[in-house]
């Protein structure tokens, strides 16, 4: 990276598991980026442009929508841009605005995401037709699907039911208990539930807890005013393969192939491996450097996107969560805001959140447990289970 890039804002709907029908998908974007610039310290003028992301088209009701959204924003006139890639948008719009901060005509660029599913369409049938639609919604095929077929991790490793079955309720468990201490959080000061109450919710009480709100980011390649302490981004990466599964785990039709295995398949998420060996290879540094780690939980993802991330070894990662891995005791804290599953997860912006959780937590000012290491922290998402898959790695900048 030529440019340095900092954080230097966020903000974000509270609760952005449920659903806001007070508030239009406007009132919940505006309230996001004014709090990010407020924590920025930086005037909307200041702005050079702006990167912002949704899940899809369908879902909000609108097509040419940057225009709408500037002047929701009162930024009118403004560079702008949007991107689509299902529950990786916002991690997309994060890269673009990275992006035009390296290019140089941009000094800060705000990122921002949104999702407001009770206006237009319901999120079921959004999901439904949020694939190759032309072909996988006509044959009754959506990466609903995909991520019930990963249950070929299970298979691989000779995961057994009931190491399966302890593996998911110590995940549940863990999510709520950060959640429970996180006030963004849509679990916020909720009972834990017991095991045998998260065994009768689907997927053992694994699954996400979708809903509505917006998230931003201020990228900026000057300092900040506040008093925050820096995060800078130290890596990036990012793949799309192909939302139809035979040709996204083929090896002789993907264009990087000597960076592939013969051993792939939908239970080792390569296409997020290559996505975090990028981040990693830019930063400089490898798993065992990362102290917090904000992952894609939903189902089996969570040990996947372990797995991908080189924090466990291959078909280790059930076993690393019930003995404790990623919890406050660990050497790495994971999910730290709850997840999709705690948090909730508005599509959109949802793996903006998890941006927003490591800056908070690098800085020391988290709004639920805080972590006592502070140098990295890693974010990865999948959009579409695993068709576009990103990752990032911040760093905290030394103390004055």
């Amino acid at each position: 990276m030529v440019k340095e890039i900092q954080i230097i804002g966020v903000g974000c709907t509270e609760k952005p598991g449920i659903a806001h029908i007070g508030k239009s998908f406007k009132e919940l974007l505006v309230d996001a980026v004014y709090e990010a610039l407020e924590d920025a310290q930086l005037s909307p003028n200041s702005l050079d442009g702006a990167s912002f992301s949704y899940a899809g088209e369908g879902e909000i009701g609108h097509g040419g929508i940057v225009p709408t959204l500037v002047d929701a924003l009162g930024l009118s006139p403004l560079e702008a841009y949007i991107n689509i890639g299902n529950c990786a948008s916002a991690h997309m719009a994060f890269l673009q605005g990275c992006e035009m901060i390296e290019s140089g005509r941009y000094h800060n660029v705000l990122v921002a995401g949104f999702d407001k599913l009770t206006d237009i369409l319901p999120f079921e049938n959004y999901m439904l037709m949020s694939t190759d639609s032309l072909y996988d919604f006509n044959l009754g095929f959506s990466h609903i699907d995909a991520f019930l077929l990963q249950q070929e991790y299970l298979r691989k490793y000779k995961i057994k039911p009931q190491t399966l079955k302890k593996g998911l309720l110590s995940f549940a468990t863990l999510m709520r208990e950060y959640g429970a201490l996180n006030r963004v959080a849509c679990n916020y000061k909720n009972k834990i539930p017991t095991p045998e109450e998260l065994a009768r919710i689907p997927f053992f009480g694994n699954a996400m807890n979708a809903g509505e709100g917006a998230s931003a980011v201020i990228l900026s390649s000057v300092n900040s005013s506040n008093n925050h302490p820096k995060v800078t981004v130290a890596g990036r990466g990012y793949t799309n393969t192909s939302h139809y599964i035979p040709h996204r785990y083929n090896k002789e039709l993907l264009h990087k192939n000597g960076e592939v295995s013969d051993n792939v398949g939908m239970y080792n998420g390569l296409p997020l491996k290559l996505a975090v060996n990028s981040a990693y290879s830019e930063a400089n540094i490898g798993p065992d450097d990362i102290n917090i780690m904000e992952l894609y939980d939903q189902g089996l993802n969570g040990f996947i996107s372990l797995e991908a991330s080189g924090i466990c070894e291959e078909g280790t990662a059930v076993d690393f969560i019930c003995n404790g891995g990623g919890s406050r005791n660990s050497n790495i804290q994971i999910n730290t805001d709850g997840g999709n599953i705690a948090r909730g997860h508005a599509a959109g912006g949802a793996s903006l959140y998890q941006i927003i959780e490591i800056v908070k937590q690098l800085q020391g000012r988290a709004d639920g447990y805080q972590i006592k290491n502070k140098n990295y922290g890693l974010s990865t998402v999948i959009g579409g289970a695993y068709a576009t898959t990103a990752a990032v790695v911040l760093k905290r900048g030394e103390d004055d």
